[in-house]
């Protein structure tokens, strides 16, 4: 790869984590404001897309997002095809890289809707979790359906206990470099809630996916809405449900940080 492409992509990648930021921004702040009872709503990353088409100038913003949103796809999949973090080959290596191309997959398809609801051809599909529930009622016309569902469900799990490690063992700051001091501290607690609230949503998710895979009940799978339904409906439900947005706002923060001081680089 020449030295321009690698300049695009290592852009790309820094563009990606500023647009990836303002999702879970929104995301959090919609959700906390609907925790706090001051309007918003409990918002998915697509709920998140569709409110900044109400703003001024919503389908320019849409089309600045969804530009990011592609570009931090393709540095996922640049990380998984070229191992630009070196993880190498064997079976730890190879399902991290498998992890980036689904991330990359991921984002790219939200950076698809974050187009088409710019252009004004998609409108809200509603439902809480409709993807899940799709996903979980085509697997489960299948013979083993059922198990490779369940399996889904707690590497999702897993997944989230991963990101509550990097929470408490603030493993996550060996991605960045030379935080200024003044506000190391205030950096690192927004980027531990970040990741401790990412990690109570994955965990949900894939709880609820792995019990509605167990009852062969594809309207029990959810997504972040569902999620957040989960937590409202739990003891303190309100106040939890604000920690947690709370916490998706710092992690939105985070990956502003993480645009900046990353060191990304392509060998």
């Amino acid at each position: 790869m020449n030295r321009q492409n690698k300049s695009r992509i290592e852009s790309f990648a820094k563009s990606g984590y500023v647009a990836k930021g303002m999702v879970y921004i929104l995301v959090g702040v919609l959700t906390a404001m609907f925790a706090f009872g001051i309007g918003g709503e409990k918002a998915s990353n697509t709920d998140a897309l569709y409110q900044v088409k109400e703003f001024p100038g919503g389908s320019l913003l849409l089309g600045i997002l969804a530009t990011g949103l592609a570009g931090y796809a393709l540095w996922r999949l640049t990380q998984a095809i070229k191992d630009t973090e070196n993880k190498g080959t064997d079976a730890k290596g190879i399902g991290r890289r498998l992890a980036y191309a689904f991330s990359g997959l991921l984002y790219g398809s939200l950076a698809f809707l974050a187009f088409k609801i710019g252009l004004g051809n998609e409108t809200s599909s509603g439902g809480s979790g409709s993807r899940e529930k799709s996903v979980l009622s085509e697997l489960l016309d299948h013979q083993y359906g059922k198990w490779v569902a369940i399996a889904i469900g707690l590497i999702t799990i897993g997944n989230g206990l991963n990101q509550l490690r990097k929470a408490i063992t603030s493993s996550f700051l060996k991605d960045v470099k030379g935080l200024p001091r003044d506000r190391f501290n205030f950096l690192k607690k927004a980027g531990q809630a970040g990741f401790a609230a990412r990690g109570v949503v994955f965990c949900i998710i894939g709880f609820l996916f792995v019990r509605a895979a167990w009852r062969q009940n594809p309207q029990g799978a959810e997504g972040t809405e569902g999620a957040f339904t989960f937590l409202q409906t739990s003891p303190f439900g309100n106040v939890l449900l604000a920690i947690v947005a709370i916490g998706l706002v710092g992690y939105g923060i985070f990956m502003f940080v993480q645009a900046k001081y990353s060191d990304i680089s392509i060998d």
